[in-house]
């Protein structure tokens, strides 16, 4: 029997919860080591997986893949989740960078900052959201008509999508911003009905949203 993917990260959602997603679409069961030290992090850069000496890294068909875009990609091909047409591949791919984007400035980034300069993230990330990467979404969304972003089903663009929303419902600091995307709001739960998916959400795999005692332990582990 072949070896179960495995995931090697910290504990928590983070860079590699796409990937995360993408598995659990498919209800690909996978293992994950979680790096909780320094000492353990140089042991692993040690061992010759990471390329690049950065997390996250998958094991997966004999490679050891570091790069969360990279992942994804790699997923998606293996698991027929980039489109089925050039035109939808290349649309996919797209998306899948913008919400890649979108997630960069969103809101559990803030408390990487120093406390001086979260609130100005925060409101620059409310305003981006508003007004560059929702109607986007809610436009691509309303156009495809069928609860996803590209096609009949989820591809990687959708699992990057998901990564981002939950962040903008549960922070309070945006308020009730995703009532005023409509098709954004019920994508989430077109997309948490994927039975896969609703086995993972209900797991301990699932992460919390990002918080201080997160940050601290990513910060002493990696930095």
């Amino acid at each position: 029997m072949a070896a179960k993917p495995n995931i090697t990260y910290v504990r928590g959602r983070g860079l590699v919860e796409t990937t995360r997603l993408i598995f659990a679409v498919k209800d690909v069961e996978v293992t994950e080591d979680y790096i909780t030290t320094k000492e353990q992090f140089e042991n692993l850069k040690s061992s010759g997986k990471l390329m690049f000496q950065q997390l996250p890294l998958l094991e997966i068909d004999g490679l050891c893949l570091v790069e969360s875009a990279a992942q994804a990609m790699y997923l998606g091909i293996k698991y027929d989740m980039l489109g089925s047409t050039e035109q939808e591949k290349g649309t996919v791919q797209m998306l899948f960078f913008g919400a890649r984007s979108f997630y960069e400035v969103s809101g559990p980034f803030k408390l990487f900052k120093p406390l001086e300069e979260q609130g100005k993230f925060l409101e620059n990330s409310m305003s981006k959201a508003r007004n560059r990467f929702l109607p986007a979404f809610e436009k691509q969304l309303t156009e495809n008509g069928t609860g996803f972003l590209v096609g009949p089903s989820a591809t990687i663009a959708d699992c990057a999508l998901f990564n981002v929303l939950p962040n903008i419902q549960d922070e309070p600091a945006y308020g009730n911003l995703l009532d005023e995307f409509p098709k954004c709001k019920a994508f989430m739960e077109t997309f948490t009905a994927i039975p896969g998916v609703k086995k993972y959400m209900a797991s301990p795999r699932r992460f919390p949203l990002t918080d201080a005692a997160y940050v601290a332990e990513v910060n002493a582990a990696l930095h």
